[in-house]
């Protein structure tokens, strides 16, 4: 008994349990988004269509995403088990088909069928439940443009211009060399960044059907690093809106399993910006200066040591790539590592966004599935006192004119 009570003391971590964790993943290798012609460029060539069709997820990407799956599996097999269970953990995709793609990919390696479930002995997968979450994709530039006011409203603001000018001034040759070289004037960030992400992607495809720029050889570091530089000064300048929304959606994935505790865990299936969005709103101390590579992921796992409850975070820079544990800074540092659950809430409380209200800044129309607002259900209940107050006075009106119609009857004049 004294043992069991010295190793309590020295060694808590060793009675804690993981209760529940949230994944958010980046998707595959895929083929650039936006297919940019440059100078030398066979416009009359389709053989990059063999690649994948623009934005979407390469043979390479699917591999990757696969062999995310059987990484994330040996790290976490024993609390989700072999078996699929809907009710067990929910998958979140964004509307851009690389995220749906990746997530079935992912799956195919972190839970192929056991021999209860296997359909077709040749085919060691399973289908896996998934929900489109359109806003998983409005985040940095995504936001821009897939966001119709929120979009518009950035664009015009003094610290989006003031995003280009920083560029400008980090790699002034860069930038120039990029001007020279493409068929449309470079002065915002959306478009610097279009043509800065499809040469990188060019670059890592290393496809003869795709070739990179020979203008550009000699500059892949740099692009690669201003890839990385614009979106993170796009994150930075979205903290009070897109990273306040994605805190909400960190605390209500764990506030929802500690009202139900039905599930085990959460898996999102993103983009590279939400992975920065999270270190920037979290405040995660121990992240590399750079963009996550394709199937990089941050988990964030629930702890419960005999009833207090406590959070670990974790950093994979990419699907092959040595996890790091990251800390919140300013979480107060315990031995273990870890970050009492409630002082979390506490530090997040003031910098969360309800979807509904983020919805409602992006698009411009509150999502109907939502809660709606404060100022929305106190104008229904004054509009339905309203009417009800009109339907009473019409009949109260319609009595009295009854009886005065009956007052006027000739047999009871004397009575008026």
């Amino acid at each position: 008994m004294r043992t069991l009570l010295l190793l309590f003391l020295f060694y808590p971590a060793t009675f804690a349990f993981l209760k529940f964790v949230q994944i958010w993943f980046r998707h595959g290798e895929r083929t650039p988004g936006h297919y940019i012609y440059f100078p030398g460029d066979d416009k009359n060539n389709t053989e990059w269509q063999q690649i994948a069709w623009p934005g979407e997820l390469t043979k390479r990407g699917i591999y990757e995403e696969f062999q995310l799956g059987k990484r994330l599996r040996e790290i976490y097999g024993d609390h989700f088990g072999d078996t699929y269970r809907p009710n067990d953990f929910h998958v979140y995709t964004g509307v851009d088909n690389r995220t749906s793609a990746s997530a079935q990919a992912m799956f195919a390696g972190f839970l192929p069928p056991n021999k209860y479930q296997t359909w077709n002995p040749e085919i060691l997968w399973q289908p896996v439940a998934q929900q489109t979450d359109a806003s998983i994709d409005w985040v940095s530039l995504g936001a821009i443009d897939n966001c119709p006011v929120y979009g518009v409203n950035q664009q015009k603001s003094s610290e989006y211009a003031g995003v280009m000018e920083k560029m400008e001034e980090i790699d002034p040759e860069l930038l120039q060399l990029v001007r020279d070289h493409a068929f449309e004037p470079i002065t915002e960030a959306v478009t610097y960044n279009h043509i800065i992400d499809s040469l990188k992607v060019r670059h890592i495809l290393d496809d003869k059907r795709l070739p990179y720029p020979v203008w550009a050889k000699g500059y892949e570091n740099r692009i690669m690093n201003m890839s990385f530089l614009v979106h993170d000064a796009i994150v930075k300048i979205q903290n009070s809106t897109i990273g306040d929304y994605h805190n909400e959606l960190i605390m209500s994935y764990f506030e929802t399993h500690l009202q139900k505790n039905t599930s085990k865990g959460v898996f999102v299936s993103g983009h590279d910006t939400n992975l920065v969005t999270i270190w920037e709103s979290l405040r995660l101390d121990g992240h590399p200066e750079d963009i996550p590579n394709y199937g990089a992921h941050i988990a964030i796992e629930m702890h419960d040591d005999f009833g207090e409850l406590s959070l670990k975070f974790y950093l994979s820079m990419g699907f092959n790539q040595t996890r790091v544990e990251l800390s919140p800074h300013f979480c107060t540092k315990r031995q273990d590592g870890r970050c009492r659950w409630e002082e979390f809430k506490t530090l997040t409380a003031n910098s969360r966004k309800p979807k509904s209200d983020w919805v409602f800044e992006c698009q411009g129309y509150e999502k109907a599935t939502e809660p709606v607002s404060t100022l929305t259900g106190s104008m229904i209940v004054l509009l339905s006192i309203l009417l009800l107050s009109t339907i009473i006075l019409g009949f109260t009106t319609f009595s009295y004119k009854r009886q005065l119609n009956n007052l006027r009857d000739p047999e009871r004049t004397r009575l008026l």
